[in-house]
This record gives structure tokens, sequence and C-alpha cells, in this order.
């Protein structure tokens, strides 16, 4: 319970990454929704666009769904399928046309190969595995090294934590998918002329803004990993 009770304290050195998190949320929306209410000129709808985007790219395969909520898009590559959100899918807003214009960016980027996308993909099971593994270990570490007083036991509690430190790294190589992706939209919407310079901006802004959660992200797994080894360490001199 004492643990408990410590790591739940320690909590406080996550609040910088906890209040980064809900102001970048609160500037993706705003910004959003003040994008979302001016017209494109050429007033087509984000799926429209999207395939016509695709197919003069050659992703003539890849298909465009429809999903429910606000700002759910999202490419998964397993089925090759764009979902554009209710919010973007029938609209031909500034920011309708840049927030698919990004998810059109990570079609690219598997088409390409881009690395930082190849690195991702091989990073997701692993860190999906190592997720399950943290815990056990660091507990079972800090059972055995104060309980049991077995020092080789500290391998255990060197494994979670590195183990938790994948999260640092899966997102270090995703800010910079998010970022390529985001760089592909706003040139591809200029060079493709579906936007004039001073509509690209307004997507450039949204783009942005979007970035911040991803920074944010990374800031947070930075400070949850610095709890952890507080943690430990602080069990450690309790014994």
């Amino acid at each position: 319970m004492m643990a408990y009770w410590l790591y739940y304290i320690l909590g406080v050195v996550m609040l910088p990454g906890i209040a980064l998190g809900i102001w970048a949320q609160i500037k993706v929306q705003t910004t959003f929704n003040e994008y979302n209410k001016v017209e494109t000129k050429h007033g087509k709808p984000a799926n429209v666009v999207a395939r016509y985007m695709l197919d003069g790219g050659g992703c003539i395969d890849t298909k465009i769904a429809q999903v429910k909520g606000s700002l759910t898009d999202n490419y998964n590559p397993t089925n090759d399928t764009i979902s554009l959100s209710q919010d973007v899918y029938n609209n031909s807003t500034v920011a309708a046309i840049g927030v698919t214009a990004h998810e059109i960016g990570h079609v690219f980027q598997h088409k390409s190969n881009y690395t930082p996308v190849k690195l991702r993909s091989v990073l997701v099971p692993i860190v999906n595995i190592a997720g399950y593994l943290v815990w056990p270990l660091i507990i079972v570490g800090l059972i055995l090294e104060l309980g049991f007083y077995i020092t080789n036991a500290q391998w255990l509690i060197v494994a979670g934590i590195v183990l938790y430190g994948l999260n640092i790294v899966f997102c270090l190589v995703t800010l910079p998918v998010e970022l390529n992706a985001s760089k592909r939209a706003y040139k591809m919407l200029v060079s493709t002329g579906e936007m004039d310079q001073q509509e690209a901006e307004g997507v450039k802004k949204v783009l942005n803004a979007a970035a911040w959660t991803y920074v944010a992200a990374l800031i947070t797994s930075i400070l949850s990993l610095l709890r952890l080894v507080l943690f430990v360490f602080a069990m450690q001199k309790r014994d």
C-alpha cells in the first residue's frame, strides 16, 4: 500500500507534461474549429480531393472510408485505408482538406519506404509487448531485492526500466513521421493546385497545432520514465 501511495505522490512529476498535453489538445481543437469554418475556393469535399490526390500519386488501390468521431482521422497501412472523420469526410473547408492531405502524406511515406515509418512499424509490436512486461519485472525485482535480499535481482528492475524507456524511443520516431506527413501535405496541396498560398497557410497552422500533441506525448513519456526511476530509487532507499 505504501508503494502505491509513493507512486501516486510522485505523479507530481507528470504535471508539466499533463499541462502541455491539455494545452496542445485545446490548441488543436480551436485551430481546427477556426479553419473548419473557412471554405476552400474549389469547394470540393475532402473525400473527393483525397481520391484525386491518391490516384495522381499512383495509389489507386488505397481506400477511403468514413469513421465516427471528431479528429479521428487516420491511415491504416495494414488494409491500405484512409479513414476520415465525420467532420472531415464530406467537408470542403481548409481544415478538412488539410487533415486529409496529412493522412495522404502517410500513404506516400509508406509507398516511398520512408525510414522513420518503417522503424515505427517495427517498434509498435515491441512496445506493446514491453508494456505487459514492465511492471511484473520491476515488482518481482523489488520483492526479490528488498524481501529476500537477492542483489542480483536488480537486473530485473533495470530490464523493466529499459523496456519502459522504449516509449520514449517510439515517441522520438513518431515525431518526425508526423512532421514529415504534414510537410508532404502542404507541398502536395500547393503543387497540385488544390489550394492557393493563402489557404495553404491556414492548413499549416492546423497541422502545426496538431504537431504539439506529439511533442507533448514525448515530454510526457520522458517525465513518466523519470517518475518510475524515482519510485524505484525511493523504494530501494526505504530498505
